[in-house]
């Protein structure tokens, strides 16, 4: 079984699915920690697996997720 994630991303196999969401529980340290650990593991993978292209949207989105957190962060509370 597969599950789509999103118009642009390609189709995910649930055993994937379960690890995002494991991830997702994770604390934003081990996150980074995880992140890591995987860019870095991809960097060994086949060319064809990640274009350039894909690879740099990924990362903004990243970027993006990650900026907005912090911002959400520094707000201070409201009552």
């Amino acid at each position: 079984m597969s599950v789509h994630i999103g118009a642009t991303e390609p189709e995910m196999t649930e055993a994937a699915a379960q690890l995002l969401a494991t991830f997702e529980t994770l604390d934003p340290q081990e996150q980074h920690v995880l992140l890591t650990e995987l860019l870095r593991r991809t960097g060994e993978l086949p060319d064809t697996l990640l274009s350039d292209e894909h690879f740099v949207g990924l990362a903004d989105e990243l970027f993006q997720t990650l900026d907005a957190e912090e911002s959400d962060d520094s707000q201070p509370n409201r009552k």
